[in-house]
């Protein structure tokens, strides 16, 4: 019966041992989660021997489970206890360590962290330079995410202190700004804390006592709220340089000497250091010098005990270590920059030859499009000179016929012996001569001055019901031909825009065209409203016809379709340039085969753009 008593005992306590291991490493992590995200060294809870139990026991769980940002946390809190502890060599071992595995995974929080945690071990070897520049380089890491802990914010406040501490106020300045536009300043104590109590330290040095006071003043309120341990040293060092600053020189020095005592013998590192040298410059300063050189032979016992030469080849190790990460960095920088400077270089090389391939097309299309206007005018002055000698040919040909005419028969009045009848025929054919000539004269006169547009124009509103019936009456009169002279129309009154004089014209010149080529039969003028906006016009003959390849032609100069026929060839040239001056179209109907048919447009209102021209 005691046996089995026993043996269950054992099994019980072999159940129970993992569990409560278990609990007490997330106890552990906990403890150490809650000071990375207060920004807290140490606390009631966590002590700086705890601390570096904790993680010995946590960073392999944290690695195998691959929660690589808190690891690196919990590593930059071990080396910054390891250098409040006083462990300067193990601080240095710890962020070496640190820095080189955030190279290797090539993690950027890794790094800035690391840098911190270097920043650090300077820090505490009163390495001020190296110090700095590792501060400046994890705030200047760029990282996607730094939530829980504001390490940019401590590398600020560190910074901060070592400016005040080197009387730099304007550097000091530069940082205490950038911690001001920080989110932190709003919302983590701790934080908060230490920007006051370096304010003190701040103000005193710029000569502002009241605000030193007054920063004095928020940072115990901080630390009355709480009682955090960690608070403890800095606030008795911002109440002793307060006390010293305003000549209260014994409750000064009972301020250093609380801090001093507060801190443990195997804690005196740096923070010692500096304290120490407070309270030798106090003492000196106010007539103790025995005293002040004592402190001073032990502050630099403790100096060489932190300099030892272990020390002094880790930190060696540490900043060539650094050095060389440096380096690597600035080679890819500038790697990177001459990578970019051949790239814009190439693109500016090759912006410049494509614009200079574009200007060379464009220079190329100039050319050719000067080339084939240089040949398109070569082409119209050879056509000008052929119509010139055309024209000429053309003239000359029929102002002979008039002339001879009119030169024979002028001859033949001057017989006495001719009878009144002969008299009155060669009379009448010096007449028709004569007016012919007068019309081959007022052709040429007309097309010349359609062309430079010196033709005058003077339009208004006239009925061209009327017009049509003045051109019938005018035609028939003059007609050498049997052929019916015929005006439809169904309208009754027809206003168009229009000079009348000009419209006349067309209307004569079409209607005696068809009368030279209509014997017999009939010429019928037509007109009505094609739309609202043109009215039509047509004159259609029941003569010869105009063949279908000659139809393309037969508005061109000096066409005419019988040789032998008496005319300038120039009335239909006239007639098409009179009815585009006014806004309208004339063609040629070819699907009319029992003679020929001409058809024009003719606007009823005035035409937008066109030039009215009184006469």
């Amino acid at each position: 019966m005691k046996k089995a008593v026993y043996i269950s005992f054992i099994i019980n306590l072999l159940v129970c041992i993992p569990l409560h291991s278990k609990d007490r490493i997330s106890e552990h992590l906990y403890a150490l989660q809650h000071l990375i995200n207060t920004n807290l060294a140490y606390d009631s809870i966590a002590s700086i021997d705890s601390i570096i139990i904790w993680e010995q026991k946590l960073s392999p769980i944290l690695e195998q489970e691959n929660q690589t940002e808190l690891l690196f946390r919990i590593k930059q809190l071990l080396v910054h206890v390891h250098s409040l502890h006083g462990n300067i060599g193990q601080a240095i071992d710890e962020a070496r360590l640190m820095y080189e595995k955030a190279e290797t995974l090539k993690y950027d929080l890794g790094i800035a962290l690391s840098n911190t945690a270097i920043g650090d071990a300077y820090y505490c070897s009163n390495m001020s330079k190296e110090a700095i520049d590792a501060y400046k380089e994890a705030i200047l890491q760029p990282v996607s995410s730094s939530e829980g802990n504001y390490y940019k914010e401590m590398a600020m406040l560190h910074l901060k202190a070592i400016f005040i501490r080197e009387r730099n106020p304007k550097e000091a300045k530069v940082y205490r700004e950038m911690l001001l536009k920080s989110d932190a300043i709003h919302t983590n104590r701790t934080i908060l804390f230490f920007h006051y109590c370096s304010d003190v330290a701040y103000y005193i040095m710029v000569g502002e006592l009241q605000k030193a006071q007054d920063s004095f003043h928020e940072a115990e309120k901080i630390y009355d709220s709480c009682k955090e341990p960690y608070y403890y040293s800095p606030l008795l060092c911002s109440r002793g340089l307060y006390y010293e600053a305003i000549g209260e020189n014994e409750l000064a020095l009972s301020c250093y000497d609380n801090v001093l005592q507060s801190i443990k013998q195997k804690m005196r590192s740096i923070s010692y250091l500096q304290v120490s040298y407070l309270k030798a410059d106090l003492l000196a300063k106010t007539g103790n010098p025995q005293e002040a050189a004592r402190l001073y032979d032990k502050i630099s016992h403790i100096t060489d005990s932190i300099a030892s030469p272990s020390y002094t080849h880790r930190i060696n190790s540490l900043r060539a270590s650094y050095q060389e990460s440096r380096m690597k960095v600035e080679n890819k920088i500038e790697h990177n920059r001459i990578f970019m400077g051949g790239i814009l270089i190439g693109t500016v090389i090759l912006t410049v030859i494509i614009y200079l391939a574009l200007h060379i097309l464009k220079q190329n299309k100039k050319i050719a499009e000067s080339k084939k206007l240089l040949e398109q005018s070569r082409l119209n002055a050879e056509s000008a000179m052929h119509a010139k000698s055309l024209f000429l040919s053309n003239m000359s040909h029929e102002i002979r016929t008039p002339l001879s005419a009119l030169s024979g028969f002028s001859n033949l009045l001057t017989d006495q012996k001719l009878d009144t009848e002969t008299r009155r025929q060669c009379s009448d054919v010096i007449q028709q001569n004569s007016d012919l000539l007068l019309k081959l004269i007022n052709d040429v006169i007309d097309l010349t001055n359609l062309e430079v547009g010196k033709m005058k124009f003077s339009f208004g509103y006239h009925d061209a019901i009327a017009v049509c019936n003045n051109v019938i009456d005018t035609v028939n009169k003059v007609k050498q031909t049997r052929a019916e002279l015929r005006f439809k129309t169904p309208l009754t009154s027809l206003q168009l825009y229009t000079d009348d004089s000009r419209l006349q014209q067309l209307l004569i010149n079409l209607l005696i065209n068809a009368t030279k080529f209509t014997a017999e039969g009939s010429i019928t003028l037509e007109v009505g409203l094609q739309s609202d906006e043109y009215a039509f016009f047509s004159v259609t003959d029941t003569g010869c016809g105009i063949p279908l390849e000659k139809q393309a032609n037969i508005f061109s100069r000096f066409e005419k379709l019988n040789e032998t026929a008496q005319g300038s060839g120039l009335g239909l040239s006239i007639c098409q340039l009179i009815i585009e001056r006014i806004g309208g179209k004339i063609w040629i109907d070819p699907a009319y085969t029992d003679g020929c048919r001409f058809c024009f447009t003719h606007p009823v209102r005035p035409v937008e753009g066109r030039k009215e021209e009184q006469a």
